[in-house]
């Protein structure tokens, strides 16, 4: 074998190796990642179940209280506790702890003490009584925590009781602290179980736990629990603030780990054949075209109900509690059964029981997409076990209802899922993140939970969201001016661009409409932000010698808010034509007819017309020809590269001559030098925008270097 061959050996075993040492260290790297990713979500899992836990507890403790305050509220009652009269506290306290059980099961002991601590009534005489707590209790003030006592975890409510400012004794109702975390497990997804206050946690030790997490405390090292994540931190208090309970919150995610492992193998093969192939292979960039959705108005046309622009403006308005998201099961087979007008039908049947349920309930509801419903309640009474009740009976009144199908005596059924967020700071997409995840699991019905959600750009998002808010209430939103030339170069116009200035530490800076635009539509600030935004842009050119445009989106001419302002404003000007009205043209104008007869509607108030971006990959003459706009704008792109780009010379040379036939000016963008506007003289381009004659600038404020 001669030395070449050994080197060549030698060099594909050392790749080998490298290869082979680098998929080792790189698979140990993801794995501690994605452990360090669980043990993330586990950290989200218990946060939000400890909150939940904690609004659950004060919500017992307000009905604990209107509990005893029902009691005091019998003046025999105080009379008797100064008397020390046992037979009428017995009939009294026995009469409220009877009335009490009928309702609420979980009621465990009502206590009545001396004003000296004495014990004068037990309503369960089986139960222990606290002793030593009996004694401490000289505060003469409302105490609350939890008591352990049979190995049970109980939870109580301590009332001073005063006649005429003169303390006459107390009163304690305690309840099992069961019904507390009974909710959790369902909502969540988790287990949930409570253990006393000792060092060792063992399936002796545990109250209220599942065989699941029994046999964990039992055998921990089991690889059944690799991936079943336990944390035993949270403390229960009871009067003294002293820790006599603790709560354990479990979650499998097994799901997830098993996951992560399959992820790391097929990334790292992967990865060995897109280096073997990295050589051979050239990707070719291309880049994808954003359809823009336009949005109906307020109401939805087949079910009478509000729609999603609706929504989004009742959500900046008011502060909902409970947010409710449900589509029904299979829809899409029913739609290919039985075709197009019966599921039409059924869309709006289905709308009906909806409509009658949120009527029943004080609730608002909506149609956003095909069968996708969407409940509100500003409730704050609602908690977890009412929501709950809420969603069953939702459950229970679409299910049972008789759609007919047709002119048929055919009916069916149709069953649905939900999805709950509560308080939620984007209730849509947490709870059509819950609904997906009840989907997935074959649940009616989930709440939603931070680690169902894993975003990370949540906290951008809020911020941007806060911005945009300060930005209305403080004037921040500014146009900034960028001035369009004829062929002479001299500024005839100048088109406003929407910008928000932002301070932070006492510097200025400024958000671009990629930073915030589409985070203010679906906040539902975009109406206010457009309203601003028109306000100072065509005040400050009223009385300018130049015209003014403004751009608009193709659903801004259906809101009546932002098109009301407008008209307003067009009225202040002598010469409205001075106004030039830009619309985006793209594939996503939908419902054309209606569009027409918004611009024939502007026309009539003297405005001209612009069509804003077109060429950009979706030309429609047609549209042209029936709109017959003052003025074409050419799409930046096919401008850009004009200088070298033979279809980019085709294209503009055909746009401008057909806008030559139709008498319609045209208007170049992107024109960085004077090439550029040189070119695009000869080609018979009537006007021009870019950085050769100036970049937009805030001029209400001053600065101007024209």
């Amino acid at each position: 074998m001669n030395t070449q061959n050994v080197i060549k050996i030698q060099t594909l075993l050392l790749s080998v190796v490298i290869l082979f040492v680098s998929w080792i260290v790189g698979y140990i790297f993801l794995t501690n990642k994605f452990t360090d990713a669980l043990d993330s979500q586990f950290e989200i899992i218990t946060s939000t179940a400890f909150d939940m836990f904690e609004g659950e507890v004060q919500r017992e403790k307000k009905d604990l209280k209107y509990k005893i305050n029902e009691i005091l509220g019998q003046d025999a009652f105080k009379q008797a506790l100064v008397d020390k009269n046992h037979k009428n506290i017995d009939l009294i306290i026995n009469k409220y702890y009877t009335k009490f059980l009928d309702s609420d099961k979980y009621i465990q002991n009502i206590i009545v003490l001396s004003s000296d601590n004495k014990l004068l009534f037990s309503a369960d005489k089986n139960q222990d009584i606290d002793k030593n707590m009996l004694k401490k209790y000289v505060e003469k003030k409302s105490l609350n925590g939890f008591n352990v006592s049979n190995s049970e975890v109980s939870y109580k409510v301590l009332q001073p009781i005063y006649l005429k400012d003169k303390f006459i004794g107390s009163i304690e109702i305690t309840i099992n602290s069961k019904r507390i975390i009974q909710n959790l497990n369902l909502l969540l997804s988790i287990q949930t179980a409570l253990v006393l206050d000792n060092k060792v946690i063992n399936k002796n030790t545990l109250i209220d736990a599942s065989d699941i997490l029994k046999y964990y405390f039992e055998f921990q090292e089991s690889p059944n629990f690799e991936f079943l994540k336990v944390d035993s931190q949270k403390k229960l208090l009871n009067y003294n603030k002293e820790t006599v309970a603790y709560l354990i919150i479990a979650s499998d995610l097994s799901k997830m780990g098993n996951k992560n492992k399959e992820f790391v193998i097929k990334i790292f093969f992967t990865g060995l054949i897109a280096t073997i192939l990295i050589a051979l292979i050239v990707y070719i960039g291309f880049t994808i075209l954003v359809k823009y959705t336009i949005n109906q108005t307020f109401i939805d046309k087949l079910t009478g109900l509000n729609n999603r622009d609706s929504l989004y403006n009742d959500l900046v308005e008011d502060d909902s509690n409970i947010f409710i998201v449900s589509n029904i099961k299979e829809f899409s087979l029913l739609n290919q059964y039985y075709g197009l007008e019966i599921a039409n039908d059924v869309l709006k049947q289905v709308a009906t029981g909806f409509k009658t349920f949120a009527n029943e309930h004080n609730m608002k509801v909506y149609r956003i997409s095909a069968d996708e419903y969407v409940l509100l309640s500003d409730d704050n009474r609602l908690g977890v076990v009412e929501c709950g009740d809420i969603l069953e009976e939702l459950n229970d009144t679409i299910s049972s209802m008789e759609i007919k199908v047709g002119d048929e005596d055919e009916t069916l059924k149709v069953e649905i899922y939900s999805g709950v967020a509560f308080n939620g700071v984007n209730p849509l997409e947490e709870a059509q993140i819950a609904l997906r995840e009840a989907k997935i699991k074959s649940l009616p019905y989930l709440a939603y939970a931070k680690n169902l959600d894993n975003k990370v750009d949540t906290k951008n998002i809020l911020d941007i969201k806060k911005t945009i808010k300060s930005a209305i209430e403080h004037k921040n939103i500014v146009p900034f001016f960028q001035p369009i030339t004829n062929q002479y170069g001299e500024f005839i116009k100048y088109e406003a661009l929407v910008r928000i200035l932002k301070f932070e530490n006492g510097e200025e800076k400024i958000l671009y409409p990629d930073d915030f635009l589409s985070i203010a539509i679906r906040s539902g600030l975009y109406v206010d932000l457009a309203k601003e935004m028109l306000s100072q842009a065509l005040i400050f050119f009223k009385d300018r010698e130049e015209k003014i445009s403004v751009n608009f989106l193709p659903n801004d001419f259906y809101n009546h808010e932002i098109m009301d302002r407008f008209i307003g404003l067009v009225q202040m000007y002598k010469k409205p034509e001075r106004i030039v009205v830009e619309i985006t043209e793209q594939e996503g104008v939908g419902d054309f007819d209606r569009l027409f007869k918004i611009v024939k509607k502007l026309r009539k108030v003297g405005v001209t017309i612009a069509i804003d971006d077109f060429g950009s990959g979706y030309a429609n003459y047609v549209h042209i020809l029936q709109l017959k706009p003052d003025y074409l704008k050419i799409d930046g792109s096919l401008i850009k590269n004009i200088l070298t780009d033979e279809d980019s010379q085709i294209l503009v040379k055909s746009i401008t001559r057909f806008a030559g036939y139709m008498k319609i000016k045209t208007i170049a963008e992107y024109v960085e030098n004077e090439e550029i506007f040189e070119l695009l003289k000869t080609y018979g381009v009537d006007e021009f925008q870019g950085y050769y004659f100036g970049k937009p600038l805030n001029l209400i404020s001053g600065v101007n270097i024209f």
